[in-house]
């Protein structure tokens, strides 16, 4: 097996948009319901998140018992946790605080084994199937790797960004891109869709997928009309809140409810 047989590689190679949600209760129950829900992947959230080795392995056998792949988004650019998750068996990384090229570049190399990166090699992990063949996620150029473009100054880097070899995806971190305008929480500003337009394009011009969230009908069809081909639908905590407020609306008119 190659790194082109990657499960979302590969989807992406067909002209698929692929969905997934940021998971940040570290429980691996959670991340496993949101699995078998069709989505596919789960972002496993250690930046904003309270996961633990321990609960992330879990989270990863969740996934990836119920069909989706497990990514894991690090704390920041550490190359310890990086190595740490895909021994795990992570399908992939992706690296917040990404302020220029250099970093990004980094960020890459951390992912992969030499000749195309810095990650030590042990193939007798959970990863690497405990040394016992086949050993899909030790083929070369396995792992789906992304960075997190968050605010103007990186974004001047795009191009250099979008030219990295190894790297798969670019995630546009609009709200981070909001704060750092002085609109925090407003991703549809006019100025924060100027930048999802610009980075779509640059992306997938070089042949890189670009990831950012959307959360209803409009967004999805502005963002996939702009090139976006990963969609995040928030996050698990978000959803579970709205999808109870929801819930609880049917019972408005119920005796001691309240119109």
């Amino acid at each position: 097996m190659d790194a082109a047989s990657h499960p979302l590689r590969r989807k992406l190679a067909q002209g698929r948009t692929i969905a997934g949600i940021w998971c940040g209760i570290p429980q691996p129950q959670v991340a496993g319901a949101l699995a078998v829900a069709g989505l596919d992947f789960v972002f496993l959230d250690c930046e904003h998140g309270s996961w633990d080795f321990a609960s992330l392995e879990g989270a990863i056998l969740a996934c990836e018992d119920g069909g989706a792949c497990p990514i894991v988004r690090a704390p920041g650019p550490d190359a310890f946790f990086v190595q740490r998750v895909l021994d795990l068996g992570a399908d992939g990384v992706v690296v917040p605080q990404i302020p220029d090229a250099v970093a990004a570049e980094r960020a890459v190399a951390m992912a992969h084994y030499a000749p195309d990166g810095t990650r030590g090699y042990n193939p007798f992990t959970r990863g690497g199937h405990y040394g016992v063949p086949p050993q899909p996620k030790l083929a070369r150029g396995y792992p789906f790797t992304g960075v997190l473009v968050e605010s103007p100054d990186a974004a001047l880097h795009l191009e250099r960004i979008a030219a990295l070899p190894r790297l798969d995806l670019i995630y546009l971190g609009v709200f981070d891109y909001s704060v750092a305008l002085g609109i925090p929480g407003q991703v549809d500003d006019p100025r924060v869709q100027a930048f999802v337009e610009r980075a779509a394009q640059i992306g997938r011009a070089a042949g890189k997928a670009v990831g950012t969230t959307a959360t209803d009908a409009a967004q999805v069809e502005r963002l996939t009309r702009a090139g976006v081909n990963v969609l995040l639908y928030g996050t698990d905590a978000w959803l579970i809140g709205t999808a109870t407020k929801a819930g609880l609306a049917l019972y408005a008119g119920a005796p001691g409810r309240g119109a």
